[in-house]
């Protein structure tokens, strides 16, 4: 089971006072059998770090960090399993947050799994305790830098679907009235101002609107 080096690094480590800098950061502990002498709850407390929870693997995961909503999630284990990962996948859709592992053993096809299942650090043998700042701050970043791409991919397809709705729209009012793509789109723009909408939800209320009435006739 993957421990932290405890010879003169956990007597140093008991002389340094909890950082405060660290104290808004709450940890989800996740260990195989949760014990009091947990080596690396003790490392996380001793930086000054709030273990709000120290949880089993038999504890459902997605659950706690629902009810505690840690910053971090931390796991200590020999070998994350493929259910352990397929749940990591979940919550990182679900409930993202920073995930570390430390891992006895590992194996590119291990830790390229851990990282397509959202997991921001991977940490194999034995934890050196003072490295737990740098690895929790590198993993906080490196999640930063995950969702911030993220949220450009998600406005960026927004956007595209936006386009699309004013575009379709902009053809059926021009059918409908007979009128050339920029009245259309004036007159568009006219009924987003009027319902203190956007154009992109005018738009496809629009297109709904004309699908609905578009089925009742072929119902007919």
């Amino acid at each position: 089971m993957i421990s932290l080096e405890n010879t003169a690094t956990m007597q140093m480590i008991d002389t340094i006072k909890a950082p405060s800098v660290n104290s808004h950061i709450t940890v989800l502990l996740i260990e195989e059998v949760p014990q009091s002498t947990s080596m690396l709850k003790k490392a996380l407390s001793d930086f000054g770090y709030q273990v709000t929870k120290h949880a089993s693997f038999h504890d459902n995961i997605i659950e706690q960090i629902d009810i505690f909503n840690p910053t971090v999630l931390v796991i200590a284990t020999d070998l994350p399993s493929g259910a352990m990962l397929k749940e990591l996948a979940e919550i990182n859709k679900l409930l993202p947050l920073p995930i570390i592992i430390f891992a006895e053993y590992d194996s590119p096809t291990v830790i390229e799994n851990a990282i397509k299942s959202g997991v921001s650090a991977y940490v194999v043998n034995e934890i050196l305790p003072q490295r737990l700042q740098s690895i929790i701050s590198v993993a906080n970043e490196r999640f930063k830098a995950v969702q911030s791409l993220r949220n450009e991919l998600k406005a960026t397809k927004t956007q595209l679907e936006s386009r699309k709705y004013i575009e379709r729209a902009k053809g059926l009012i021009m059918e409908q009235k007979h009128i050339t793509e920029n009245e259309a789109y004036k007159n568009l723009r006219k009924m987003a101002m009027d319902q203190g909408c956007s154009l992109a939800i005018v738009a496809k209320n629009i297109i709904d609107v004309c699908q609905l009435l578009s089925d009742t006739k072929t119902s007919y």
